[in-house]
């Protein structure tokens, strides 16, 4: 053995290890039925993605339970690849260009989608390149992006078979729309930031009763054109009288009706609410209930209308609504305004408040809800912890369909394709089904030139959905079969956070459901047996970090400052199962502390005396004669004994952070503080000597296999 440098360089070490690991497949994943699998699929970040904080625990977590399994001589194969992020994507290229003062209208959609391409292959890989620093050690050859052509095929086919099923349909309901970017979005690109607004009260005159008003507040007065109705609750007692009245919309006059409805929240200002179907959710809900009109006030980019009125048409949103403030003033309607702080949902990408907005798009009724609670329920998938179990069977409790279609170029283009010169506008459910005006179909019309390709995208996670298993090689066979699709599926474990659980886990547990394996029991259709979800790394102040606060470490520069090891091992000790954790730069340090114990706790023993060439578990053995153990010798083994019990509790738990402040106390004060110390007087006498010398290479044996998953460099 080689002899151990005085002090540990992670950074040789690693760089060294990493290159070592690769050349002789230590991470590929093979199909071996003498063997149980144990698969993990990378949540895929972002293709724009750089390594954060928030990565680092989750991958860090992975890399430990697959380097556990593969210790535990299972199949072992962790799946790596990014996601194609249809708008962050796009939104970054776009950036890019407008630096020349293009758009991405100059190109065209086919030359924009292969500008798109080229800066993929450029700057794609970023964060995957980052993860082989922190030493993960996926199964690089199988590495997967969801723009890829396989994986795209199967998107494709997908919403192809679902449409066939009855589960897509095409109709128009309100969505989340930024009005920079021009596209729907999900609730999980909406940022809720606090705002510092106005609430204005404004009077609705009763047409039958002049000088009488009801009062109504809100923060948006440019949209009252759009009003269609007043709302009151039912069984509100200051309005029960006044309900199928009308009163005078007071921008762009004309009557409107009194409706009962009991959305409406009677704690919140006068108790009456303005109904604008056309621009706010629960208003459109309303206004469904009640048979009433729409009137859209607004264009795509948000700018107001000819329909607002001459006043109001053609300024943009928030001018209009200093404008209509202005306009409820000067005809006395305007009863006061006020300061006020409310949460204003904005764009995640283009950081722009975002619109409620009435448009086509193509919806999703979700499949397999009943099985999808079935499976958490019964104990088929199992989360840690396990209080997320309640918060995954309510929403299903409470699902809505799914908005699937985005209005972008980069993506996946949906498989949809219209006669020409067909309204879409106009078209009905039945016209959508009728293929002599709609064909929907994986490789197109068999006469292309008569049809029309829809121009919207998927939203990104109707391709994420499908990660467990179209990494897998499914659904064509030959690639299945290649992948060892029978052997790694169902995955193990998916590590994660809890605020994808709706956007990302209980999707992909319907389309496992749904997709994989039909008439086999639900146990082996599933995606996953456990999740574990981690918790928001925040800063000191509480904060999550995020690089616009400028809060966040750059985890490159702790790697290189304490090593990948120390940043491993520091991370998961202030990680406790599910909960928030309070980032703390000095348990990073205490990580590499611990890495320099290990390496000079090593280094004494070789120092101490010869290894022998058989480092075995069996060749120590051999050299173990309980007839010369002392109270030493039996106490310090008994510890050993004692943690490698719980560190196994603490892995089938999902006790990560429990499982290495176990290893930390036992290495550094049962160990080295206390039986090293009392060995030094043993390894003076030649006849405690081999007995002490063969105690210490076993223990140092176990232990490093037991930290080997967390801090894998120095430990191999």
């Amino acid at each position: 053995m080689a002899e151990i440098t005085k002090s540990y360089e992670p950074g040789e070490v690693e760089k060294a290890w990493y290159a070592a690991w690769l050349q002789a497949g230590a991470f590929e994943g093979k199909v071996d039925p003498s063997r149980p699998a144990y698969t993990i699929a990378i949540p895929p970040p972002n293709v724009t993605g750089v390594l954060t904080m928030g990565h680092v625990l989750n991958n860090s977590l992975q890399d430990i339970l697959i380097r556990r399994a593969r210790l535990e001589g299972k199949g072992a194969l962790w799946i790596p690849g990014t996601d194609h992020a249809g708008i962050a994507t796009q939104t970054v290229v776009e950036r890019e260009l407008r630096k020349t003062k293009q758009t991405r209208h100059d190109f065209g959609r086919n030359a924009f989608v292969e500008r798109v391409w080229e800066w993929r292959h450029e700057k794609g890989n970023i964060i995957l390149e980052q993860l082989r620093r922190l030493g993960a050690s996926c199964d690089w050859n199988r590495t997967h992006f969801t723009m890829d052509s396989g994986y795209s095929r199967a998107v494709l086919q997908v919403f192809v078979e679902s449409f066939r099923r009855g589960q897509i349909y095409r109709g128009k309901r309100m969505v989340n729309w930024c009005p920079a970017s021009l596209t729907a979005l999900s609730d999980e690109e909406v940022i809720m930031k606090p705002v510092n607004g106005t609430l204005y009260h404004i009077g609705y005159e009763l047409t039958d009763e002049p000088g009488r008003f009801i009062q109504v507040a809100t923060t948006r007065p440019e949209t009252i054109p759009g009003d269609v109705a007043l709302a009151v609750h039912p069984e509100d007692p200051r309005y029960a009288a006044l309900i199928g009245k009308t009163v005078w919309r007071p921008i762009n006059r004309a009557p409107i009706p009194i409706v009962a409805d009991a959305a409406v929240d009677r704690e919140f200002g006068s108790g009456a609410l303005k109904i604008t179907p056309a621009h706010d959710k629960v208003d459109f809900e309303v206004g469904l209930r009640h048979k009433l009109p729409v009137i859209d006030v607004l264009t795509a980019d948000g700018v107001l209308n000819e329909l607002a009125g001459p006043e109001l048409a053609g300024l943009e949103r928030f001018a209009g609504r200093k404008k209509a403030a202005e306009l409820l003033k000067a005809s006395g309607n305007l009863v006061k305004d006020e300061p006020y702080a409310n949460n204003v949902g904005y764009s995640e990408r283009a950081d722009v408040p975002i619109e409620p907005r009435l448009t086509w798009q193509w919806w999703l009724r979700y499949p397999k809800v009943e099985e999808a609670k079935a499976a958490v329920r019964d104990g088929h998938i199992k989360f840690y912890p396990d209080r997320w179990s309640k918060v995954y069977l309510h929403w299903l409790e409470n699902i809505q369909d799914w908005c699937i279609s985005r209005q972008l170029w980069w993506g996946h283009r949906i498989p949809v394709w219209y006669r020409k010169g067909l309204d879409r506008d106009r078209l009905t459910a039945e016209d959508v089904r009728d293929p002599a005006k709609v064909q929907v179909s994986l490789d197109g019309p068999a006469d292309p030139a008569n049809w029309v390709q829809e121009d919207d995208v998927l939203d990104t996670w109707a391709s994420s959905w499908l990660w467990p298993f179209v990494t897998l090689g499914w659904p064509d066979e030959a690639a299945m079969k290649a992948a060892g699709f029978d052997y790694f599926y169902p995955t193990t474990t998916l590590v994660t956070g809890p605020d994808i659980i709706f956007f990302w886990v209980a999707r992909m547990i319907m389309a496992g459901l749904e997709f994989t394996r039909p008439g086999e029991p639900l146990e082996r259709r599933v995606p996953f047996r456990n999740v574990y979800f981690t918790g928001i790394i925040r800063d000191q102040q509480g904060r999550k970090m995020s690089k616009s606060l400028g809060n966040s470490p750059d985890p490159l520069d702790l790697i290189g400052k304490y090593g990948a090891d120390g940043l491993r091992f520091g991370i998961v000790s202030i990680a406790p199962q599910g909960q928030d954790i309070r980032f703390q730069e000095d348990r990073i340090e205490s990580g590499k502390n611990f890495c320099n114990k290990l390496w000079n706790a090593c280094r004494f023993r070789q120092m101490s005396g010869p290894l022998g060439e058989n480092t075995s578990f069996a060749a120590i053995a051999r050299r173990l004669d309980p007839a010369k153990f002392d109270a030493d010798d039996h106490a310090i083994l008994a510890r050993l004994l004692s943690v490698t019990g719980e560190v196994e509790k603490c892995f089938a738990e999902f006790e990560f952070s429990a499982a290495v402040q176990a290893l930390y106390g036992f290495f550094w004060n049962d160990f080295c503080d206390w039986y090293v110390e009392v060995s030094k007087s043993k390894l003076a006498t030649e006849a405690t000597k081999a007995t002490c010398l063969a105690i210490q290479d076993f223990v140092l044996r176990q232990t490093l296999l037991l930290l080997h998953p967390v801090i894998p460099f120095i430990t191999e």
